[in-house]
């Protein structure tokens, strides 16, 4: 109905964000936490959308806030009389801290804890980190439970699908370039693979929470992609030349793989530089695209 269409989608990751959240405010009431905020917080920030990315927020936060709590419980007391100086020492030896520890990622949330204990008071600070340490770590960890529990997200489908109509979409610019020699426009056709690409890499971060085979079917697309770059060169290359050149007698049987056949007496043997270019560009498009569509029908499940 209209009404129907009209009204915001909720998505699985937005039901899990709400659920996550619940539970790690539940979390934190049944354990008296005085700063249960922080769990909210932790169970937000790590609801990524997929479990990999959701595995880096949770070290970046759990890093950040226990350096800068430990760094800031000591300088708190190290330099009371002298909070701005402590600050800022504090600030140049936590950055070296994290950089030498490799932990560079974590250096921005770090530093914003470090200042919010330094400026606690004195008596406070060290429970303050504590308790926003765990109730962050009680938000993270309950965040990921979810995230893995309740259908992690997995885009394979998706990624097949754009690769389906990426080779669905290639015959009818051979068709236009090779047979009417006409110029087609690639743009549309670069953006779709670019989306595989994108969605590629969003696909190799969902391995930790993916059972054995993932190395298998992330190499498997990988090499669809591959096959469907290679027919974009191939296409892209004959769209550069000056004129196309004559269609040889085996590049015109192999329009078939397209699913095109090329008009009565346009195939002739190559005589010309521009024939001769133009038949070896056709033939590893066709045979780039013939590899893909075998390939396409025969992955690893």
């Amino acid at each position: 109905t209209a009404v129907a269409r009209h009204l915001p989608h909720l998505g699985l990751r937005t039901v899990k964000t709400g659920l996550a959240v619940a539970l790690a405010l539940f979390f934190a009431d049944l354990r008296g936490s005085p700063l249960p905020i922080f769990a909210a917080i932790g169970a937000i920030v790590a609801m990524s959308r997929t479990v990999g990315d959701a595995f880096e927020t949770c070290r970046t936060q759990f890093f950040g806030i226990l350096l800068g709590a430990g760094f800031g419980a000591l300088f708190v007391n190290l330099f009371a009389g002298f909070r701005w100086i402590g600050v800022g020492l504090g600030l140049i030896a936590l950055i070296l801290l994290c950089n030498q520890l490799k932990l560079q990622f974590a250096v921005p949330l770090a530093c914003i804890v470090f200042v919010s204990i330094c400026l606690s008071p004195a008596n406070e600070a060290l429970g303050y980190g504590a308790n926003r340490l765990l109730d962050t770590t009680i938000g993270l960890a309950t965040a990921l439970v979810v995230n893995v529990v309740i259908k992690p997200y997995n885009n394979r489908a998706r990624i097949e699908n754009l690769l389906l109509h990426f080779r669905q979409s290639v015959p009818a610019y051979v068709e236009e370039r090779v047979l009417h020699c006409r110029y087609p426009d690639l743009e549309p056709l670069r953006v779709q693979l670019g989306r595989i690409a994108s969605e590629l890499a969003i696909f190799e971060k969902q391995k930790p929470f993916r059972q054995g085979g993932h190395a298998d079917q992330v190499a498997y697309l990988r090499g669809c992609e591959q096959l469907a770059q290679s027919v974009w060169q191939e296409l892209s290359a004959l769209c550069t030349m000056d004129e196309m050149g004559r269609l040889s007698p085996e590049n015109a049987a192999q329009l078939s793989v397209l699913g095109l056949t090329a008009p009565e007496g346009a195939a002739a043997p190559p005589r010309t530089d521009a024939d001769i270019v133009a038949n070896y560009h056709l033939d590893n498009l066709l045979r780039a695209y013939r590899y893909l569509d075998a390939f396409s029908c025969s992955g690893p499940e």
